[in-house]
């Protein structure tokens, strides 16, 4: 399996492109974090814009709350910014307080991406990584390819090789509302399902304890669709985050990346999406520190929408009692696979 040829930009200035299936259901992304800035539905009453965005390029390059952007080397919290593999200590680059957060100062959200277009439902991004990198261990190639199927599915394939043995834990970081960007109803109005055994409570910082709690008789319990409002703020997990900020182990029989995972319900019931991946958890964000950020029609405020970053759980590099299945422990000179869809039923 080869990596593709994207044409590289000296310039560095992100370009911006669209792709559009036989439904006229469009996507707009960006060389700029392979980031994916719009989703417009062709939807009976009009066209309507699911995800969050920012108003132009410029803002895009200025936001720090990760809209729409492929985030890595290791997307979520690696506690203290350090971790051991074989016999040595790794410093890596803390950005949020002492901990690393998406990768460090600067994370794969603020590269420019190579980019190719194979044709008009198609984009692949690429991305290398030198050793050192914000600390990180190993020269890194990355590719994200994104589809629009022509029923109505969003595919983000992820492909990467290392030649140093690496944490490596990649996901997108767009946020949802299937109200509409524009609109006034925020994330806590939406229905959600979440086939997630267990949560991973964390200190006030974000970082797991260490702890899988079955979610079970606590308000993280998702197997069965409900209003993300419902329970919201509803225990000492929530409120140290400001509402949902946490890892959900998915049940194994959902990680084929042909079960859907995951689903969410637009609060007037007129769009849903599913969720399939093959990553085996996922990080429900419901937006919390949106504070004042400029949008593509409005300033976003917290709740303006949700997250779902599948991935590995986060510091799983600091906890190899949770197994190799969920270390994200790169081996030297493999290539890695892993995939997630988004298909809009509207």
């Amino acid at each position: 399996m080869q990596f593709s040829k994207a044409q590289s930009n000296p310039l560095r200035t992100p370009k911006v492109i669209a792709l559009t299936n036989k439904n006229e259901m469009k996507i707009i992304l960006t060389s700029l974090g392979a980031s994916w800035v719009s989703c417009i539905l062709p939807l009976s009453t009009g066209k309507r814009d699911v995800i969050l965005g920012a108003p132009n390029m410029a803002t895009q390059m200025e936001q720090g709350v990760y809209l729409g952007a492929t985030v890595g080397r290791v997307a979520n919290r690696i506690a203290n910014a350090k971790f051991t593999l074989g016999d040595k200590v790794y410093s890596v680059s803390n950005n949020q307080g002492e901990h690393c957060l998406h990768g460090g100062k600067d994370n794969f959200s603020y590269r420019v991406w190579a980019i190719s277009q194979p044709n008009p439902q198609q984009a692949v991004f690429t991305l290398v990584s030198s050793d050192g990198d914000q600390g990180f261990p190993g020269e890194l190639t990355v590719e994200v390819h994104y589809e629009l199927t022509d029923d109505n599915q969003v595919i983000i394939d992820y492909k990467h090789q290392v030649n140093q043995l690496c944490p490596v834990n990649l996901t997108n970081h767009t946020y949802f509302n299937l109200a509409g960007e524009e609109s006034a109803r925020t994330a806590l109005e939406h229905d959600l399902q979440i086939h997630g055994t267990h949560f991973l409570p964390t200190s006030k910082e974000g970082i797991p304890t260490g702890e899988w709690r079955d979610v079970t008789d606590t308000h993280f319990d998702f197997r069965q669709s409900k209003r993300i409002g419902r329970d919201f703020l509803q225990d000492e997990e929530q409120l140290q985050a400001g509402g949902y900020d946490h890892t959900l182990i998915f049940d194994k029989s959902v990680i084929d990346g042909q079960t859907s995972a995951a689903s969410l319900l637009s609060p007037e019931g007129d769009v849903r999406m599913n969720i399939t991946t093959t990553m085996p958890s996922m990080q429900l964000y419901t937006g919390n520190y949106l504070v004042a950020v400029p949008g593509k029609t409005k300033v976003y405020t917290p709740f303006s929408g949700v997250a779902f970053e599948t991935q590995f759980p986060p510091d799983a590099i600091n906890h190899p009692e949770w197994g190799a299945q969920y270390s994200g422990i790169s081996q030297p000179n493999e290539i890695y696979t892993s995939q997630t869809r988004y298909q809009f039923v509207f």
